[in-house]
């Protein structure tokens, strides 16, 4: 019931995107034969798009990173003015031409585009073989089905199990055979839902002990995903060290970064949300999420090899030519100092 009302609720807004993500689907589903692999392309597709703005992410966070020392001066220079603090950090961005607000909006994307999934794999007679809403209320009407617009899986679930229920469709010109999709792929029923309920995989072993490695391996990818983005982070280590020692020296807080907070929330909000999609939605939306995930931690690898890492070495560099710079000047400085020590005597 709370799907179908989300579904209504939200049809209209979505449709562009779901109507473009359907017709994707249908195109790569004709070329393959094979719902399962239109379902991983599509997904890889999507997160391809967004690349581009991941790796304009990665450098802001990169440079305002590089700006960590300013950041906190100006904390250490307004400690009791919050408003002065936002104020000047602001200004030092806008001067850098680093934006926060991108960094915040960034993590909203897999929530974007996870709508228009949401709808293409619970209608993919609609969205992506293109049979019209009233053809299949029309359908449903004929075969006793209610909710077919809104969900599309119980009905391509009987017009595969029961040859008169196709029979009757397609005699009533209301759908062709070939628009009814095989949504089987690797073994495993993709239009069913999997299920933690003992007394439904108990029922049919054969069919849902399988689909339960859907949601195992979205869970797995997405701790692995989640691990690899806190190692890879700019300047981790260093970031660690210095959270030690704010907890000694409450002067040695960094500013607070609103990316940052949007980002630890969405660190434990996702998985959450992952699962409960997974075990709510048909075993499709799971690869979404498995595809997604993989494409994640390959997109971290390569932003980190690309970006990160060149930037670390670079920063680690430059402290160290100002570490030499300093212990020279003081060298220097011992130097006259003793010189001018021995002129007086």
């Amino acid at each position: 019931m709370q799907l179908t009302l989300i579904y209504k609720l939200g049809a209209g807004i979505w449709t562009p995107l779901t109507v473009l993500f359907g017709w994707v689907a249908n195109l790569l589903y004709e070329y393959f034969g094979s719902y399962g692999l239109a379902i991983i392309f599509l997904t890889i597709i999507i997160r391809g798009a967004t690349l581009p703005l991941n790796i304009r992410s990665q450098k802001a966070m990169m440079k305002q990173q590089a700006l960590s020392d300013k950041q906190a001066e100006i904390k250490r220079k307004y400690p009791d003015d919050k408003q002065k603090q936002e104020e000047e950090l602001q200004k030092l961005f806008k001067e850098n031409g680093i934006s926060s607000l991108s960094g915040c909006l960034l993590p909203l994307l897999p929530i974007l585009f996870l709508f228009p999934m949401w709808y293409v794999v619970r209608c993919p007679l609609q969205y992506v073989m293109g049979v019209s809403e009233s053809n299949l209320k029309q359908i449903g009407d004929l075969l006793g089905l209610k909710s077919v617009t809104s969900d599309n899986i119980p009905l391509v679930n009987l017009l595969t199990k029961d040859a008169g229920a196709m029979v009757k469709a397609v005699g009533q010109g209301l759908i062709k055979v070939e628009q009814v999709l095989d949504m089987k792929f690797l073994g495993l029923d993709l239009g069913l839902t999997p299920s933690w309920n003992p007394s439904t995989i108990s029922g049919d072993p054969g069919t849902y002990v399988p689909l339960l490695i859907v949601p195992i391996l979205v869970l797995l990818t997405t701790i692995a995903q989640t691990m690899l983005t806190s190692f890879t982070k700019p300047n981790a280590k260093q970031k660690k060290e210095e959270k030690k020692r704010a907890k000694l020296n409450p002067a040695n807080n960094q500013p607070d970064d609103p990316a940052a907070r949007t980002t630890k929330i969405f660190t434990f909000l996702m998985p959450a949300l992952m699962l409960w999609t997974t075990f709510s939605l048909p075993a499709a939306f799971g690869f979404y999420w498995i595809v997604g995930n993989i494409m994640g931690i390959l997109q971290i690898i390569l932003t980190y090899f690309m970006f990160t890492k060149p930037f670390e070495e670079k920063t680690r560099e430059l402290k160290e030519q100002k570490k030499n710079a300093f212990k020279k000047k003081s060298q220097l400085a011992a130097e006259a100092a003793g010189g001018s020590g021995k002129k007086k005597k």
